[in-house]
């Protein structure tokens, strides 16, 4: 016999969502009228815009752009273990599961409200409130005593979170903060993420997100996962570089990143700031061989009250880093040669864009051993497998050095 709650939810009279009309809210404004698909979560029709100025960033005034916004709101179809998630929630699609949650999240200050329910933001928000970890537990498989049924999970801020790495929203003495795992490739990628914040504070950037680890049980095992503290708030949103470039067409004659510094100065921040995060960015992840600097990986704070950018995202994310994926380590020449997802095809080719700013690369002199030690410490990988790692760290600051010095690394000149 069929749950009848998941019958309701298929006929679109879920008792907590009555209809499929709701107000897209800024805080507690008003700022469109649309209507959803309460199966499938999706955002089907803009019925009418209240306050254009208001709607998120990167969307055009019509709000022709909002499913798009909506959909890239939701946890993403290629999280591993997504559909075991919603099975037992008894949820058609993530977008369903974020609907379920009011649309809120830890990143901004937007969320839905039914038209037929009295809501308001200082009693839903997670910034201020706290909310239970089932969702987040069943996101990541963690072993906890779970009582009662999925099907009646509350509402929680791990509905929203994207990426493909499992991961859950926890309040740690009252601290929100991100959780993240996974269970494959030695659970390296939660290791490679505290490996970045010593590089960053060797070199004394103090913009970057700092990561701790802590260790959770999945089927019997322990494995490594990365913490991280929140670094939005009640005043401050966080922007992705693709949000901002969602509805820019990038003019002919501009790049990707030109086009992105440029639209980034028209929010409010110096072209300076933004350029020197960005070429220090790359710097960095070109030592640690990060491959996946997206646009959704980097971006920008915002002060909504007054619609505007007031500083750089700090640095984060940088867990698809030191081959993490690879069973043959590269060394020599075959580091000139790897490809990243970001505004070039491989790593060398993004050094183009560094123009203005050097990293003091003694800094880094045993760096290369911290790498190692923290992997052996934390993982259970071969210790061959560390050292060819800190090994190519070594390597890849020599590289650098040789690009502050004026070689043009990208040419493949043998320089090794």
């Amino acid at each position: 016999m069929k749950d009848p709650r998941v019958q309701q939810k298929r006929n679109g009279s879920d008792p907590e969502i009555q209809s499929g009309f709701y107000v897209l809210k800024h805080k507690d404004k008003d700022v469109s009228m649309i209507q959803m698909d309460n199966f499938t979560g999706r955002l089907e029709y803009v019925l009418a815009v209240y306050l254009p100025e208001e709607l998120p960033v990167g969307c055009s005034g019509d709000g022709s752009s909002l499913s798009r916004w909506w959909s890239l709101r939701a946890i993403p179809d290629s999280r591993k273990g997504l559909r075991q998630v919603l099975s037992r929630t008894g949820m058609e699609t993530s977008q369903a599961l974020l609907l379920h949650s009011y649309g809120l999240s830890l990143t901004d200050h937007y969320w839905l409200q039914p038209v037929d329910r009295e809501l308001y933001w200082e009693d839903l928000n997670f910034f201020e409130n706290d909310f239970p970890e089932e969702l987040g537990n069943l996101l990541t498989d963690s072993e906890v005593n779970e009582e009662g049924d999925d099907r009646l999970l509350k509402a929680s801020p791990s509905a929203s979170v994207n990426g493909d790495m499992k991961k859950k929203w926890v309040i740690r003495d009252g601290e929100r903060s991100l959780l993240k795992v996974n269970t494959n490739y030695y659970g390296q990628q939660a290791v490679n993420e505290v490996i970045a914040g010593r590089l960053h504070e060797r070199l004394g950037w103090k913009n970057h997100v700092s990561y701790s680890l802590e260790r959770i049980r999945i089927r019997g095992t322990d494995y490594p996962c990365s913490l991280s503290p929140l670094f939005t708030s009640e005043t401050k949103e966080f922007v992705s570089a693709y949000q901002l470039l969602m509805d820019y067409k990038i003019p002919n004659e501009s790049s990707l990143y030109a086009s992105l510094v440029s639209r980034a100065a028209t929010m409010g921040l110096e072209e300076e700031k933004i350029s020197r995060q960005m070429e220090y960015t790359i710097m960095t992840d070109f030592i640690l061989s990060n491959t996946d600097q997206h646009l959704n990986n980097m971006g920008f704070l915002r002060e909504p009250e007054q619609h505007r950018f007031t500083d750089m995202a700090p640095v984060f994310d940088t867990g698809n880093s030191l081959f993490y994926d690879r069973d043959v380590i590269p060394h020599g020449e075959n580091l000139l040669d790897i490809k990243v997802n970001s505004f070039s095809r491989r790593e060398t080719e993004m050094l183009r864009y560094v123009k203005n700013i050097r990293l003091d690369l003694e800094m880094l002199a045993d760096f290369p051993d911290e790498a190692e030690s923290l992997l052996l410490q934390n993982t259970k990988m071969p210790e061959e497998r560390a050292e060819e790692i800190a090994h190519t760290v070594r390597e890849k600051i020599e590289y650098l050095r040789m690009f502050q010095n004026g070689k043009k690394i990208w040419e493949r000149e043998k320089y090794w």
